[in-house]
């Protein structure tokens, strides 16, 4: 069964239309001969970077002076968006991130050539490593640390949890205590290659997401001075300066599953066959749609907006959570209907379906739970008192 692509809203220009139909054109041609085998056996296909690198889409928003395309947030919403919408596991990363930002912003210029070219150029692929089995939302109750030694190296000890992407990944980011007396301004950040003697990796099975590999990494290993990523006691700053862009991106990702599901669904409705009539005859089936093409339009107007008041320069992080909060809400909804309009058949391994469901309940919980971004409006807009 073959879905229309929706139009929720208009691009910002021509120029973002026609970066849309190439993104779309690369996600029907390389990511979607690859879903089935990756979801199946849980394995990233590393060659999908490359392919993307020479596509141009790695490192959309990072400057060219940096081997970047310089393009803004609006451009870098729309790719997520694209790309997530044929496989949200296979999608991540590609576009970069928080990672490659630092990169290039706070790196020395040996670590650039190290780590940011070949990432850049698909040959290489780095993994955030942040959370912790008691430390995920309340990211200042980690309990990894890297402690100076006499000759200049750094003892770094860590449990990381859940970090995306590291199974198959040559380097980590680590962010670990350095000071753990002084709190946010006491974690520093390091750059591990995945070589490292005293690193070993636990590969976790998770309900969604299932393309893109994800696993537990324990570190008890000591690192050369250099090491060290941007200035020391400074990661929490470095993490916070990219917290809205990041949400933003999260947003995009799920629309793009929000969107996948309508149009599967929509399709399904003009074909599937009921008491002698297309079921989009029925009134039921024609408000659920309804409602639900409404939820994506008012997901898609916080993330375009959001991205463009980001690229003209303002302070959006309430605008930012309000996005995630929206879209991720808008994944799990927009599935869950295009399920109840499915039937049986959507419950099926052998549809779609079932994918954008199970990939959507990651949403409201990673990047900063919906819980922890309504905190973040209340506290931004005086609805609570801080």
């Amino acid at each position: 069964m073959t879905a229309r692509a929706t139009t929720l809203i208009n691009d910002p220009s021509p120029e973002h239309s026609a970066f849309r139909a190439t993104c779309r054109e690369f996600a029907e041609r390389e990511i979607a001969p690859l879903v089935d085998e990756a979801e199946r056996s849980g394995v990233y296909p590393r060659q999908l970077r490359q392919r993307a690198a020479a596509a141009g889409l790695t490192g959309l928003s990072l400057p060219e002076a940096c081997g970047g395309a310089g393009a803004g947030p609006t451009f870098l919403v729309i790719a997520i968006e694209e790309l997530s919408r044929v496989c949200a596991g296979l999608a991540t990363g590609l576009t970069g991130g928080l990672g490659e930002h630092l990169l290039c912003t706070v790196a020395t210029g040996e670590q650039r050539d190290r780590f940011l070219g070949p990432t850049l150029a698909g040959e290489a692929s780095g993994a955030f490593a942040m959370s912790e089995p008691d430390a995920g939302s309340d990211v200042l109750n980690m309990k990894g640390r890297a402690v100076r030694l006499p000759d200049g190296r750094w003892q770094i000890t860590a449990q990381k949890m859940y970090i995306t992407g590291a199974p198959f990944a040559d380097y980590l980011f680590v962010a670990v205590y350095t000071a753990p007396e002084r709190r946010g301004k006491g974690v520093s950040l390091f750059l591990v290659p995945t070589d490292t003697s005293g690193i070993e990796m636990h590969h976790l099975d998770k309900l969604g997401h299932r393309s893109m590999e994800t696993a537990a990494v324990f570190i008890d290993s000591v690192l050369p001075a250099d090491a060290l990523l941007g200035e020391e006691g400074a990661g929490m700053r470095y993490i916070g300066e990219t917290l809205e862009v990041g949400r933003v991106t999260h947003a995009a990702r799920s629309l793009g599953v929000a969107r996948a599901a309508y149009e599967y669904a929509e399709a399904h409705a003009h074909q599937r066959v009921v008491f002698g009539q297309t079921i989009n005859g029925y009134q039921a089936i024609q408000f659920k749609l309804a409602r639900m093409l409404i939820t994506l339009r008012s997901a898609a107007l916080h993330v375009m907006e959001t991205a463009r008041a980001l690229e003209a320069g303002a302070h959006v992080m309430v605008e930012a959570c309000m996005a995630k909060v929206v879209a991720s809400e808008a994944a799990v909804g927009v599935a869950t209907d295009a399920m109840q309009i499915m039937g049986g058949l959507g419950y099926m391994m052998e549809t779609p379906v079932q994918r954008y469901l199970r990939d959507a309940l990651l949403y409201p919980v990673s990047e900063g739970t919906t819980e922890i971004q309504l905190r973040t409006i209340a506290r931004q807009t005086g609805i609570a008192e801080v």
